[in-house]
């Protein structure tokens, strides 16, 4: 059985130059009996950010709108690598993430600190 039918693109962070860590894969798949082709995305956290990436990846789009509005509200940008100090915009626009991220190194430890209720990854569709 080949679950995996087309590469679409492999990326690491050493090749391009990121200082996240994070190495990415996108692929079609199919499943047995199908020739339905579905995209298929892996990726792959250093220890110190798998928290901020199991966060990204479980649990609905409403749930992360809200962790992340949540921490823009306290002057931080939430995604898939870190929460970062807050840059301010020019004209009233949201700034961007600033360089370094919260050594927050659980789940928990996010949720905490953004003052939001711990829920469990099979709890997080909202």
């Amino acid at each position: 059985m080949k679950l995996l039918r087309e590469d679409l693109i492999f990326s690491t962070h050493s090749e391009e130059g990121t200082d996240s860590g994070v190495d990415t894969y996108f692929g079609l798949c199919t499943y047995p009996g199908r020739e339905l082709r579905h995209r298929i995305d892996f990726k792959v956290y250093p220890r110190d950010i798998y928290a901020f990436g199991l966060i990204a990846w479980t649990g609905n789009d409403v749930l992360n709108r809200r962790l992340r509005l949540l921490a823009e509200s306290k002057g931080y940008r939430l995604d898939d690598t870190g929460l970062f100090p807050a840059t301010h915009g020019s004209g009233g626009k949201r700034g961007s993430r600033g360089t370094a991220s919260l050594k927050l190194e659980t789940e928990k430890e996010v949720f905490d600190f953004l003052g939001f209720p711990w829920l469990e990854p099979y709890e997080r569709n909202l």
